[in-house]
């Protein structure tokens, strides 16, 4: 947990977030679970406008809006709404790039060089599978602003750059920029003979499901596109601006493309289904990882997260991610193992909405991230019933020599809160307290904790299962907190304390928060 900080959100007065909450599902006529979810994260974050496709076993099960696409004139998001796609228009480059690989127009492995002309020396050696996976250390064209190197423009941007320094050795390292996909978008056209834009309709959107993608074009900030939600952004004062981004024409290959989620889900099953391709070794390829020649980058930069053909890999043993991002607002995310895709599209970039998918995929897949140990307390308890949670995981502990972590269990009690299996996760949380309080509290004692903590910028709610407590910080996920003493309690998840404090009737007035090396003080405003 880290320590929240106070957003200053003036995004909207309180009547538009009435519409913004309650006035939202476009599709369905009752709200479920996800879309609980969804809403409540929307606040959290402040986002005004949102679209989410689930995809299941190759099957569109979903399909929601929410929010204002327009917060100027409050105009709803609705299931003919565009949003901006940014840099998940590389997604669908990649796969033009496949196609001609297959008619042989094009060879991962070959040099730019071979394709393009005048080209500085450092630059020869490039292979195109380098610039596709950002491993190609060629300098950026676009600054740290999204803007052009040189304000003269496009034509001064591209000398310029071609005049700066190599980032790194290729393939030894990974850097995200502009430059690659430009030149793959002038490649494409070099070796097809078509625009590039013409190519990407041609044999990918020519589809009447696709028409919305098809009719928005690609280049959304020029463009004069119906339905086409507004951009906004927070700026260093937390104050929502609009955002006013450039698409250069030639980097239109990396980003300027516009969707809906329902055709963009619909366009991921193609892409599945391999209709886009006449190899079935191609989609491997596509979503094949860059290995770098050094190992070195890597360890210095353990979040890093290796990049395919315009999508990068979250590799863990469990629960494969293959993601395409853009702009920081939306996301497409394909567990190719687990049979899910999920599309979330927002107008608010900066909201990251790629850090939201494994928990929307949880409600989906029932074992999600369950570790090994997890899936053998769960075993036998639908074995022998939930009932005797504390009783069958002290003995697995016992008979396997080890201890259940925390967290791991905290994640199971909250998979099986979004299955629906409420009564379940209360066992699971109530044996995490047993197992790892060392003091069990009274139901009254646990009780005159409940409510929320004013502290200095942000709030904590305290709230509870049974006889097991929580705390959930402002922005922050929810905890459990185990008890060291009647008042004194400590997390696992992360190195920090609480102290509840009481006045001098007894009763509980405050908290002590310990966290990072500091203590911070919070009055208790409201109680449960």
């Amino acid at each position: 947990m880290s320590q929240p900080k106070n957003k200053k959100s003036k995004l909207v007065s309180h009547s538009i977030y009435f519409t913004l909450l309650f006035f939202q599902l476009n599709n369905t006529a009752f709200a479920d679970a996800i879309d609980d979810f969804l809403l409540t994260k929307m606040k959290e974050i402040n986002i005004p406008g949102l679209q989410v496709a689930v995809v299941k076993n190759k099957k569109i099960v979903k399909v929601a809006s929410y929010g204002l696409a327009n917060l100027q004139d409050e105009v709803k998001v609705d299931g003919t709404t565009v949003f901006n796609l940014a840099s998940i228009t590389k997604a669908f480059t990649s796969v033009a790039v496949m196609q001609l690989v297959e008619q042989g127009k094009l060879e991962l492995s070959a040099q730019i060089s071979t394709y393009l002309s005048d080209l500085p020396e450092a630059w020869q050696e490039v292979t195109l599978k380098q610039i596709l996976t950002h491993t190609s250390g060629l300098p950026d064209i676009m600054n740290e602003h999204f803007q052009l190197i040189d304000s003269a423009g496009e034509e001064q941007s591209w000398l310029a750059v071609k005049q700066r320094n190599m980032y790194f050795k290729p393939g030894s390292a990974f850097r995200y920029n502009q430059t690659n996909y430009l030149l793959v978008g002038k490649i494409i056209e070099q070796v097809s003979g078509k625009s590039y834009a013409e190519l990407i309709s041609e044999h990918q959107l020519n589809s009447e499901s696709l028409s919305r993608t098809s009719s928005a074009g690609f280049a959304h900030f020029q463009s004069v596109n119906s339905h086409q939600a507004r951009d906004y952004r927070f700026n260093p004062q937390g104050v929502l601006t609009n955002v006013l981004t450039y698409f250069p024409s030639f980097i239109r290959a990396g980003a300027g493309m516009s969707a809906n989620a329902s055709e963009l889900a619909y366009w991921t099953i193609q892409l599945e289904n391999e209709v886009y391709f006449e190899k079935t070794t191609s989609l491997d390829t596509l979503w094949e990882k860059a290995e770098l020649t050094s190992n070195t980058w890597a360890k210095e930069n353990p979040s890093y997260h290796p990049y395919a053909l315009g999508w990068y890999v979250v590799e863990r043993q469990e629960n494969l991610k293959i993601v395409t991002a853009g702009g920081g607002q939306s996301v497409v995310a394909v567990y190719p193992n687990d049979n899910l895709t999920l599309v979330l599209l927002t107008n608010l970039a900066g909201s990251r909405p790629e850090i939201l998918m494994d928990q929307l995929a949880e409600f989906y897949i029932e074992d999600f991230g369950l570790s090994n140990n997890i899936k053998t307390l769960k075993k036998e308890l639908e074995q022998q019933g939930y009932n005797k949670a504390l009783a069958i995981a002290k003995n697995i502990q016992q008979e396997q020599n080890f201890s259940f972590d925390a967290g791991e269990l905290n994640h199971f009690g909250n998979v099986l809160v979004k299955h629906s299996k409420k009564n379940n996760a209360k066992q699971i949380f109530n044996i995490n307290n047993q197992l790892h309080s060392e003091v069990i509290l009274k139901s009254r004692t646990i009780k005159s904790y409940l409510g929320t903590y004013q502290l200095t910028d942000f709030s904590i709610n305290v709230s509870h299962e049974d006889n097991a407590l929580f705390i959930t910080a402002t922005g922050e996920k929810r905890l459990p907190i185990f008890s060291k003493t009647e008042t004194e309690f400590f997390l696992k998840e992360v190195d920090a304390t609480i102290s509840f404090i009481k006045d001098d009737a007894g009763v509980v007035s405050g908290m002590l928060l310990g966290i990072n090396g500091e203590f911070l003080s919070g009055k208790k405003i409201k109680g449960d």
